[in-house]
Order: structure tokens, then C-alpha cells, then sequence
């Protein structure tokens, strides 16, 4: 083949390798298996195009998987787990846990012998110049060819503790994954159940609009009779009118605020459907009349087994072992390495190197110390974080804590409000039909009686609300989880009554025996 013609033929080559890898390039990728499988299995439920295009989020599952059809009675208990198996927010804590768990490991392979197999074939042909034979001048090629197998196995016997500073600061890190993902939890919980009561609040409240409606066309339709017989002026069906089209009006918001919380807790749960939301239950218990425990106990508690404290702890002493890596490379390093290999060509042989490394940065412009300086001065920061969480904590507590108290000392009043109002409306209803009062007697004692619905739902709500709060404050919203740090255990149960019927307070404390698995199963 002549030089023209290899030319050509490798430039068609190059041109359909380019052509096909470009229609490769623009090809979308085939969409993931899993993400398909559980498309069908989730039924009715709609995915987005990024569900769709790379699967479902891969949350840690304890027990069952939940099913996520929310057209069915939705209890706050599956609320809840439908959140844990299905917001975003706890699948990207568990890629951080994943990652900190590969970097544990990739610092822990500096404890083991590092073995590499390698080929190396080198073919390499230069111009040998021009020699002449009989006269004719002939034009020479040098070539060359080399080709070398061999096996090298490296190992570090020791250091000056550059290799444990590594791992310890990887470990810790790890740790703080770990209780970074059960914090999101955690929040998880928190954001579903107050969602789930916010819902439940304004059905209440939407039903309180509706009752108010027909109250307005009640009382319209009596004064139109009065009228008729001569007993009320033409005039009064005009504020009647007036409040039957107000009580609409607030009928219709009050239908747009549910359909937002209906929104809102399907977002928190990460379902992504539009169908209606049923709640397994239309109304909750009555707040119980006596609290227990007080402030500072709570502090205690929560300063106990609140993951966010443990997980910013944790980051404390990777740090810790940050500013200790930057000070033993500020200072005098020693390090002793043993090679050993096996060479198969072109000499087939055994080598052997054993190295020993000193050294000392005497003079590198100050880089050395102003690194162990900066990492100083973040670990002065770590430990201003934990003091600005600790403050945070607290004040979270105090709010919710006082908020929930309130709410329970307002329900009583709430109640006997509900009770006056009802019977003076019913009052001044007889009244009315009895000739002494007037429509506007009527339709006072009816804002009165809507107020006080009103107070009544807003109260029992705001007190189950703040309760939800206080447990998350206290970190004992969910005791399901146990992060895989050694030690690890549920959160300290305390004797304090929370009021919430949420079932993640209700479990005995267990320690971490191993990893949770998808199906709920610990392995070790």
C-alpha cells in the first residue's frame, strides 16, 4: 500500500469514528432500570423528568417499604415514612455519608501493601542517515523496540504520624455524615408533621367557613320571610346579603389555603402527584390539661441527644486532626518504605528498594506555619459553630416550649369562648324571630361565634405544632435511626410526656449493631 493511499484511508477512518461519536455524544443515555421498576410499582404516582431520567432517591429504609398513595387515608405515621423513603434532602445526606465512608477507606489503604502490575512496550524507529553501496546512495531506518513486565509491591513501615492524622481526620469526618443524616431525619419528621397538622388545621377551618355560609343563607332566607309578613324592613336583606357574599368570600380562601397545605405536604413527603389528600382522621385529641417537666430539663435533654450537636463535634475533631497534619508537615518528617518486584522482560529477576526519607521545610516562604495558622483559626470556628447551635437550640426550646404551654392554657379558654358564643347566637336567632333583635344583633353574634371556631382550631393546632417542635428540639422525634458511629445509640427517652401522637417516641433505646440494609435489616 502506497503512502497516499494509507493516508487516505486513515483519514475515512478518522471521519466515521468522528461522525459515530458524535451520534453517540448526542444520544441521551437510557434511562435507569431502577427508576423504571419503581414507576410501576408507585402506580398513580407521577415522577419528575430527573426521577424519571436517573430513579427514585436511595433513602436508608427501616422496615417495609410504605405505600405512597396518598388517595387512600393518609395516617401522620405513613405521612411521615413516606417522607423518609422519598425527600430528596435525606437521599443527598446519605451520597455524603458515601463519600465520607469511601475517603475513610482510601486513607485507611495507606495501612496495607500497595501492589501494581505493569507492561510497558515502547517501539520506536528514527532515520539512520544515507550509506552508498556501489555507488548508489541508500537511505537507512533505525528501529528500535523495548518491552518490560513487572510486578512492584510498596509498603510504608512508618511515618511521623502523617498516615494516623490522615485516618483520624477521614474517620471523624465519616462520623459527622452520620449524624448529619439522621439529623436530616430528623427535620424531615418535623417538616412532614407540621405540614400534616397544618393540613388538618385548615380543613377545620374550611369547615368552619362552610358552617358559616349556610348560617348567612339561613339567616337570609328569615329575614326574606320576615319581610314578607311586614315583621323587618327591606333594608335588613341587604346586610344579610352583605355577609352571605363576605362568608363566601372567606369560604373560597379558605378552600385556597387547603388546597396550598395540600400542596405543601405532598412536596415535604417528596410525592410528586396531584391527587387529593384524604387524612385517615378529621379531627385530633384535645391537648391534655397538665404539662410536666420544665425548661432547663428539656435544655438537658435536648443538649443529650441532639444529632446536629454530635455531628458538629465530630467536624471539631476532624479538625482537630486537620491542624495536627499541618503541623507535623511544618515540622521535621521522616518516613522509611520498602518496594519489592518481580521483573518478567526483558530480565526476568526480583528487585528490592527500602527507602528512608528526612526532611524539614527550613525555609518555604512561611507556607508551612501560615497552613497550620489557617487551620487554627477553623477550628476555633468549628468550636464557635457549637456554641452558636448550642444558643440556638436553646432558644428553639424555649419558644416551643412556651408556645405549647400557652396553647394548652388557651384551649380550655378557647372552648368556654365556643360554648358562650354558640349559645348567644342561638339567642339572639330567637330573638330575631320573636321580634326583638335585628339582623344586626344576628350577624354580631355570628363574627362572635366564628372567632371564637376559629381561635379554638388555631389553638389546638398551634399546640400540637409547638409540641412537634419540642420533640425535634429534644431530638427524640425519631429513635428509629442509629447512626453508624461506635457507641451510637437511640436517643435518650425521657420520662417528660410529649403530647403529639407521633409513634417515633414511643420506642425502647437500642444500640447500633451494624448498617441498615434496604430492607430495614442491620447487617454487621
Amino acid at each position: 500500500m502506497t503512502r497516499i493511499s494509507c493516508l487516505r484511508s486513515l483519514s475515512l477512518s478518522t471521519a466515521a469514528f468522528g461522525l459515530w461519536t458524535t451520534a453517540y455524544a448526542q444520544t441521551p443515555p437510557p434511562p435507569d432500570e431502577n427508576g423504571s421498576a419503581a414507576a410501576k410499582k408507585d402506580g398513580q404516582a407521577r415522577q419528575t423528568p430527573a426521577q424519571q431520567r436517573y430513579g427514585l432517591p436511595q433513602n436508608p429504609i427501616l422496615g417495609e417499604p410504605v405505600d405512597i398513595d396518598t388517595g387512600k387515608p393518609l395516617t401522620l405515621e405513613r405521612a411521615v415514612r413516606i417522607g423518609l423513603q422519598r425527600q430528596n434532602s435525606i437521599a443527598i445526606s446519605k451520597t455524603q455519608t458515601d463519600a465520607a465512608s469511601a475517603q475513610l477507606l482510601n486513607a485507611r489503604s495507606q495501612y496495607y501493601p500497595q501492589v501494581t502490575p505493569s507492561f510497558r512496550y515502547n517501539y520506536n524507529r528514527q532515520p539512520g542517515g544515507t550509506f552508498f553501496i556501489g555507488g548508489q546512495a541508500i537511505t537507512g531506518n533505525a528501529v528500535s523496540e523495548n518491552r518490560q513486565d513487572n510486578v512492584v509491591a510498596s509498603f510504608l513501615l512508618l511515618d511521623t504520624g502523617q498516615r494516623d492524622a490522615r485516618v483520624g481526620q477521614a474517620r471523624r469526618s465519616a462520623f459527622a455524615s452520620e449524624y448529619g443524616l439522621g439529623n436530616e431525619r430528623q427535620a424531615v419528621i418535623l417538616n412532614v408533621t407540621e405540614s400534616y397538622y397544618n393540613f388538618l388545621r385548615t380543613r377545620e377551618l374550611a369547615r368552619v367557613r362552610d358552617e358559616q355560609v349556610k348560617r348567612a343563607i339561613k339567616n337570609l332566607e328569615a329575614i326574606k320571610t320576615q319581610v314578607a309578613v311586614g315583621n323587618a324592613a327591606q333594608s335588613d336583606t341587604l346586610q344579610a346579603e352583605a355577609d352571605l357574599a363576605n362568608a363566601e368570600v372567606e369560604q373560597l380562601q379558605a378552600q385556597a389555603d387547603l388546597d396550598v397545605a395540600q400542596a405543601t405536604l405532598r412536596n415535604v413527603m417528596g410525592v410528586a402527584t396531584y391527587d387529593p389528600i384524604t387524612p385517615a382522621q378529621e379531627t385530633v385529641p384535645p391537648p391534655s390539661p397538665k404539662g410536666e417537666g420544665s425548661l432547663e430539663e428539656y435544655v438537658d435533654l435536648a443538649y443529650a441527644n441532639r444529632l446536629d450537636l454530635k455531628q458538629q463535634q465530630e467536624r471539631i475533631n476532624a479538625q482537630g486532626y486537620s491542624v495536627r497534619l499541618a503541623q507535623l508537615d511544618a515540622g521535621l518528617s521522616f518516613s522509611a518504605n520498602i518496594q519489592q518486584g518481580v521483573q518478567l522482560q526483558p530480565n526476568n529477576g526480583e528487585t528490592r528498594v527500602f527507602t528512608v526519607n528526612l526532611s524539614y521545610p527550613l525555609f518555604d516562604g512561611f507556607a508551612a506555619r501560615s497552613q497550620v495558622n489557617a487551620n487554627k483559626a477553623n477550628l476555633e470556628a468549628e468550636k464557635r459553630q457549637l456554641d452558636l447551635i448550642q444558643q440556638n437550640i436553646r432558644q428553639n426550646l424555649e419558644q416551643s416550649f412556651k408556645v405549647r404551654e400557652q396553647a394548652r392554657f388557651r384551649y380550655n379558654a378557647s372552648q368556654k369562648a365556643v360554648a358562650a358564643a354558640d349559645l348567644n347566637y342561638q339567642a339572639a336567632i330567637a330573638r330575631q324571630t320573636n321580634g326583638v333583635a335585628t339582623i344586626l344583633d344576628v350577624l354580631n353574634a355570628q363574627v362572635q361565634l366564628v372567632t371564637a371556631q376559629v381561635n379554638n382550631v388555631q389553638t389546638v393546632y398551634d399546640f400540637y405544632i409547638a409540641d412537634a417542635r419540642l420533640q425535634r428540639a429534644i431530638g427524640t422525634n425519631d429513635v428509629e435511626y442509629i447512626p453508624r458511629v461506635p457507641g451510637a445509640r437511640s436517643p435518650r427517652v425521657t420520662s417528660l410526656r410529649t403530647n403529639s401522637p407521633s409513634f417515633f417516641a414511643a420506642k425502647k433505646p437500642e444500640s447500633a449493631q451494624g448498617t441498615p440494609s434496604s430492607t430495614g435489616e442491620r447487617k454487621p
